[in-house]
C-alpha cells in the first residue's frame, strides 16, 4: 500500500478522546496560578513578567518577518535567515500568554497576525538536513502559540485553518519524513544524535493536541516509548550507570560524550514532550522508572562539577570513551519545569535537579527567561522558557498539591499515571470545538525497537476538531548530526 493511501485512511479514522485546550506547555491552571501570583507582586513570577512584558517580541505592535523559504545555512544563492521564524516564534506566543493573562485582544490580534502570516507564506526550508531542526523547533513553538489563541474569535474564524493547513502540508510531512527514517542519511536510525528526533517529536505532538487527532498524539508518544532512533526514551538515556558515593542508579544521556550544550537541549526538548504528554493524561515523565528524572540528575551533577561514570557509547559512526567537558555548566530555561514536577509534584528524591535549577535561575538573573529575553542565536531560541513564570511552585502551591481539593496545576500529586478522561478533573477547559479539515501529502511508517513493525501513517485531517472561537556554548545543531 502507497504510503499516501495509508496516509488517507489513517486521517478517515474517529477521533474518540477528548483533548483538553489549553493543553500544550501552558494550562488554564496554569494561567490561573500566574494571574494570582501577579496579583499579590509576588517573585519570581512578577519578576518574570515584568520582562517578558518589555522586550520587543512582547509587543503587540510587533511585525511579523514570515517568508516563504527558511534557511538555517547560507549555500550558493540561498542566504540565511531562520531567525527571521524563530523570532516570530518566539513572539507569537508570548503575545499568546500575554492575551491569556492580561485578556487584552490586541495581543491575541498580533500573534493572530503572525501565525496567519507564516500559513499563508512558508512553502520551504533548506535542501539538506538542516530543515529538520527547523521544522522540529519551531514547529513545536508555533504550535504552542496557535494552542494559546485557538480560541480567540478572530483567528478560530479564518487564521487557523490558514496556519493548520500550511502546517500539515509543509511541516508535519517533515517531522513524520524524518522520524521514519526516510531520509538518505538515515540509513543508520542512530545516525542523528537525540536532540534531532526530540525536536520533531515534540512538533507532531503538539500538532495532534492542536487538531485534537489522536494518531499524530499517539505516534509521539509510541515513538517516545519504544522507537528506533535515538530520540526514543532508552536511547535518549543511553546507559544507566550507578552515582558515586550513594550508589543511586543515574542515566548517562546519549549525547554527554559529544558536548554538554547539546545533552542540555535533550532535556529541554525531553521536558517540553513529557509536559504536553502529562497536559492531557499522558505520564511520560515516569516512563520506565522515570529515566529522564535519572538522565536529568546524571547532567545536573556533572555540569555542577562533579565526577559521574562513563560507559563507551557509539551508534555505528561515531565514538566516545569519556564524557566531554565542552560546554560544561551551560544552562537552558527549562530546570524549573524539571523540578517542580519531580521534586515538589511527585516528591521524588531530585538533589542534582534542585540545585541545577538553583544555578540556572542565579545565572540567568533571579528567573529563568524565554526567548527573546536572554540572548541571539539559535541555541536561544530552541525552546521558548519562561520556566519560572508557568512553573514555579511556592509552599502553598505545594500544600495545596496535598489537599483534598487542591487545584493548583494541572495534575494531581497522588495520581502518576492519568487517563485522557480523567485529565479533565485536573485540568478545566473554556473552549468549544468545531471541524475544520486539512491535508498531508505524504505518508510514514514507524517500526517500533522491538522490530514489530507498527505501522504509524499520518493521512488526510478530516473532520478533525478545533476550537472555533547566554550561556549556551556556541555550537550549531546544524554542523553535527550524526
Amino acid at each position: 500500500m502507497t504510503t499516501s493511501v495509508l496516509l488517507q485512511l489513517l486521517f478517515l479514522m474517529p477521533f474518540v478522546s477528548a483533548f483538553v485546550h489549553p493543553g500544550l506547555l501552558v494550562t488554564s491552571s496554569d494561567i490561573s496560578r500566574i494571574k494570582t501570583k501577579l496579583a499579590a507582586q509576588l517573585d519570581p513570577w512578577q519578576s518574570s513578567w515584568k520582562k517578558l512584558i518589555s522586550i520587543e517580541y512582547s509587543q503587540s505592535t510587533y511585525t511579523n518577518n514570515a517568508v516563504s523559504g527558511v534557511y538555517r545555512d547560507t549555500v550558493g544563492d540561498i542566504i540565511e535567515n531562520a531567525e527571521n521564524l524563530w523570532h516570530d516564534a518566539a513572539a507569537a506566543f508570548n503575545l499568546g500568554l500575554r492575551w491569556k493573562v492580561e485578556g487584552d485582544p490586541q495581543f491575541a490580534k498580533a500573534a493572530a497576525n503572525i501565525l496567519t502570516a507564516w500559513g499563508e507564506k512558508l512553502k520551504n526550508f533548506d535542501a539538506g538536513d538542516d530543515q529538520y531542526l527547523t521544522t522540529g523547533l519551531q514547529g513545536y513553538q508555533l504550535v504552542n502559540a496557535a494552542e494559546l489563541i485557538r480560541d480567540y474569535a478572530l483567528f478560530a474564524n479564518s487564521g487557523l485553518k490558514t496556519f493548520t493547513d500550511m502546517f500539515s502540508n509543509i511541516i508535519l510531512t517533515k517531522n513524520m519524513f524524518f522520524l521514519n527514517h526516510e531520509a538518505g542519511s538515515e540509513h543508520n536510525p542512530k545516525h542523528f544524535f537525540a536532540n534531532w528526533e526530540l525536536c520533531n517529536m515534540a512538533s507532531v505532538m503538539a500538532f495532534g493536541v492542536l487538531t485534537e487527532n489522536q494518531t499524530l498524539f499517539d505516534f509521539s508518544v509510541e515513538y517516545f516509548k519504544t522507537g528506533i532512533g535515538n530520540g526514543a526514551i532508552n536511547n535518549a538515556i543511553s546507559n544507566l550507570v550507578q552515582e558515586p558515593g550513594t550508589g543511586k542508579v543515574i542515566g548517562q544521556p546519549q549525547e554527554s560524550g559529544r558536548d554538554q550544550g547539546h545533552t542540555g537541549l535533550d532535556f529541554q526538548l525531553l521536558g517540553v514532550i513529557a509536559q504536553q504528554a502529562w497536559n492531557q493524561g499522558v505520564d511520560l515523565y515516569s516512563y520506565n522508572s522515570s529515566r529522564i528524572l535519572l538522565g536529568a540528575e546524571y547532567y545536573a551533577r556533572y555540569n555542577l562539577g562533579n565526577d559521574v561514570p562513563f560507559v563507551n557509547y557509539t551508534n555505528g559512526i561515531v565514538f566516545y570513551d569519556h564524557i566531554s567537558s565542552a560546554s560544561r555548566g551551560a544552562y537552558r530555561p527549562t530546570w524549573e519545569l524539571l523540578y517542580a514536577h519531580y521534586a515538589q509534584i511527585k516528591g521524588l528524591d531530585a538533589p542534582w535537579i534542585e540545585q541545577y535549577k538553583n544555578h540556572t535561575v542565579e545565572s540567568m538573573g533571579g528567573f529563568e527567561g524565554g526567548a527573546g529575553s536572554w540572548g541571539e542565536g539559535s541555541g536561544h531560541y530552541d525552546g521558548l522558557g519562561w520556566g519560572s513564570l508557568l512553573y514555579h511552585l511556592d509552599s502553598s502551591d505545594v500544600d495545596a498539591l496535598s489537599s483534598p481539593t487542591g487545584q493548583t496545576s494541572s495534575i494531581s500529586p497522588s495520581s502518576t499515571v492519568l487517563t485522557r478522561a480523567s485529565a479533565h478533573s485536573h485540568i478545566s477547559s473554556s473552549t468549544s470545538v468545531s471541524p475544520i479539515s486539512t491535508s498531508i501529502p505524504t505518508t510514514t511508517t514507524l517500526s517500533s525497537a522491538s522490530g514489530s513493525g507498527t505501522t504509524f501513517a499520518p493521512s488526510t485531517f478530516s473532520a478533525s476538531p478545533i476550537a472555533s472561537a547566554s550561556s549556551i556554548a556556541d555550537i550549531g545543531e546544524d554542523v553535527c548530526y550524526f
